[in-house]
This record gives structure tokens, sequence and C-alpha cells, in this order.
């Protein structure tokens, strides 16, 4: 075979080849491409945030490597490890823990809120806990039981202000004392009278993320790929939403008051390997905390732009 014989054969085996991987892409979805189609946001959301690009890091001592919940306090964040009972306050400036409350004993604790001068604390089994935040080293909650139950699985606590009432999310099941809801359901806990909503403000279904994607990306979407299991939840101070953080699926969902999803973000596994807390700064700057998985826990902070 001559040299030219031999150049044409190569460029004949590289167009193939070229063709094969271009009618491999064209014929179906990669998984990439379907990762990317959920990074979204909706004309309605005008305010974002580089979730592969956080501006700080805040590795935590090994005493928070089971970190499940997190609130602002304005100076600094409360977290609560979901085993030990105990509430963490973090120094955002010192990279430090400065204090500590023990309020119960060791259980399944996996939501923290602060609303004024108290601290409600979520148990995984709907059952809520409040106490003062003090610089006491130990307080003697008070218990509110409700219809909530393991079944549900509530592991996400947040605050509506305007509303007054304590945001529960349930990762499991919606269902609560035969309403025959659907989804991952978050109920209201009115402060007031101290009593669960008897359905809840609003739930979130596979179908509904579904519908969602596809009015913004028509892109075929299968359902038992995509998973969403909500663990916790927190009230935007700016753009008057919510946002729902899920491990399970690696998905932030951001949602209108009435449910309406507005945006969707992926989380990347190798920037948050298990997100279970959620919290914003009044200047609308977003706190995520990840467990340590065997390691140390960690607090990523991820500022605030407008589109």
């Amino acid at each position: 075979m001559n040299t030219l014989s031999m150049l044409k054969s190569t460029l004949l085996i590289l167009l193939f080849g070229i063709a094969i991987s271009f009618t491999k892409s064209c014929g179906t979805r990669s998984i990439g491409l379907r990762a990317d189609s959920l990074f979204l946001e909706t004309q309605n959301s005008i305010f974002v945030y580089d979730l592969k690009r956080p501006d700080e890091k805040h590795f935590l001592p090994y005493v928070l490597s089971e970190i499940s919940g997190l609130t602002h306090t304005g100076k600094s964040l409360l977290a609560v490890d979901d085993e030990t009972g105990k509430i963490f306050e973090y120094d955002l400036r010192t990279r430090k823990i400065v204090h500590s409350i023990e309020f119960g004993k060791p259980g399944d604790y996996e939501g923290v809120e602060l609303v004024q001068d108290k601290i409600f604390v979520l148990e995984s089994d709907g059952d809520l806990y409040s106490f003062p935040f003090s610089t006491s080293k130990k307080e003697k909650p008070k218990k509110f039981e409700n219809k909530l139950s393991r079944k549900n699985d509530t592991e996400g606590l947040g605050y509506d202000p305007y509303l007054n009432r304590l945001l529960i999310v349930c990762k499991e099941e919606g269902e609560v004392d035969g309403n025959g809801v659907k989804g991952r359901a978050v109920y209201t806990y009115d402060l007031k009278t101290e009593k669960l909503s008897n359905d809840p403000l609003f739930s979130i279904r596979i179908k509904d993320l579904i519908s969602f994607w596809k009015e913004n990306k028509p892109l075929d979407y299968e359902e038992s790929r995509i998973k969403f299991k909500p663990s916790a939840i927190a009230y935007h101070p700016l753009e008057e939403a919510f946002y729902l953080l899920s491990s399970v699926g690696k998905l932030l969902v951001v949602v209108n008051r009435d449910g309406t999803i507005k945006a969707t973000y992926p989380l990347s596994p190798s920037v948050l390997g298990q997100p279970e807390g959620i919290c914003f700064a009044r200047n609308g700057d977003m706190y995520i905390s990840s467990e340590g998985e065997g390691d140390k826990g960690y607090i990523l902070k991820f500022s605030m732009s407008k589109k």
C-alpha cells in the first residue's frame, strides 16, 4: 500500500469513528446531559448561586461529623448533631465552636431553627423540642408531640417569619392521619397555637419536577432515575421562597409559598457529599452543611448574586 492509500485509509477510519460517536451522542441522552438539564432557573427567580464554586469552606471538629441541621443567628451558625442531643454554636469568623447546649438524650435529631431567642429542634419522628438560646451549657427543653411519625421521617425544619410558623419536611411518606397526601410534604406548626396543620402547605411529587423540567427544557425524563427526598428546608429572606435540599438525588428545589416550583439546581457529589442542612444570612448568602461520611463534617458558603 502506497503512502497516499495509507492516508486515505486512516482518514476514512477517523471519519467513521467520529460518525459513530456523533450518532451515539445524538441518539441517546447521556447522564451528563440529564444532569445539566436540571440546572434551570425560571424568569421568576432573580437570585442565583454558583453551587459548583463555594466562596468559603469550613471544616468542622469531629464532634460535628454527623451534622444534620443548620440555622443562622445573624452573627454565627447553630448546628445540631443527629445523635448527641446537643446544639453547637459555630463562629464563622474564628472558625471555631464557641458554645454548646445540651438539651436531650442521644437520639435522631435532624433539624434546628432559631426563632427570636428560642431554639427549636426536630426529631425524625416529628417531635419538636424548644429551649432558650442562652449561655447555659444545659437546658431542659419543652417537648411538642404531633401526628407526624417515623414513617414520615421528618428531616427538615424551617421558619416562615411572616406567619410565625415552623416548616416541617417529610423525607418519606407525606400522608398523616389518613389525609391521603402523596409526594414529599411540608407541614406547618403554628407557634401560637402549638398545633400541626392537618394538611401540608404543599407537597412535591416526582411528576411535578418532571413537568417543570419539560416546560423549561423539553427533554425525555425517566421517572425511575429521579430521586427527591428532602432533608432540609430554609426560607430565603429576600426572595420570599422556600429552598428544599435533597441529599438523595443531589438536588436543590426552589418553590413559591404555594409550592410552585420556580427553580432547581443539581448538587455535585464532589462538592457536597451528603448535604443535610441549609440556611441563609440576612443578605441572602447561603450556607449548606454536609456530613463527613467518616471524616470531618463541613459547611460551605455560597454568595448570592442577581441575574
